[in-house]
């Protein structure tokens, strides 16, 4: 089974090497030397479930923006239509999603882009804010992790002494993202709204550990 997840996160998760062929950093950097910049701003919040009810913020929301890439959004598509092809894709979804962020964040900064990578988190009152934004294309990916506790049995000690060490399961993180396309215009400021029943995917991100025994 652990074999069987692993291999659907190779398959969901293989970015083609975070390549950044298709964004013209040269244009932000052009927008960024003109002071041609812009804001976004926002608010991650709980939909009222009755009338007279609070909107609950997410706090701990993390809001990341990076230049958009076709190539980038077109892979986070392609994970989120496979998800639900297997139990197994499903359970490496919420991972697949990161890695596929993170490799193209990671190309950024290889192709010396790093400060156009820019994240925020959630306050208290649900906010989220982020200045000084070259003006272009950006995507906007969100994403908020809630640990649910479903430990696995612990292995026995015999079989512990017998066999290599094994993976045992501590839980699972359900994993909230959001993805929205913007633009960011010259001397203005963008306000997104994130709430719970626009979330653009709902995953699992796994966790496991090496069962040291008790």
């Amino acid at each position: 089974m652990i074999a069987c997840a692993l291999a659907a996160v190779v398959a969901l998760g293989s970015v083609a090497a975070g390549s950044v062929a298709d964004v013209r950093v040269d244009a932000y950097r052009q927008a960024a030397s003109l002071e041609a910049v812009g804001t976004v701003t926002g608010h991650a919040r709980e939909e009222r479930r009755r009338p007279g009810d609070i909107e609950r913020p997410l706090v701990g929301t993390v809001v990341t923006l990076v230049p958009h890439s076709s190539a980038l959004l077109a892979r986070l598509e392609e994970i989120r239509t496979h998800a639900r092809d297997s139990a197994s894709a499903y359970r490496a979804s919420g991972r697949a999603l990161r890695l596929a962020r993170e490799a193209y964040e990671k190309a950024l900064w290889e192709a010396g882009a790093a400060d156009f990578v820019r994240a925020s988190v959630v306050d208290a009152a649900g906010g989220f804010r982020m200045e000084d934004l070259p003006a272009g294309a950006w995507l906007l990916i969100a994403t908020r992790s809630v640990f649910t506790d479903r430990a696995s049995p612990r292995i026995a000690k015999r079989e512990r002494e017998t066999y290599a060490p094994a993976l045992r399961l501590r839980g699972f993180n359900v994993v909230s993202v959001w993805v929205r396309a913007l633009t960011v215009s010259a001397g203005r400021t963008e306000e997104v709204e994130l709430m719970d029943r626009n979330v653009w995917f709902t995953g699992i991100e796994e966790e496991r550990a090496l069962d040291a025994g008790p």
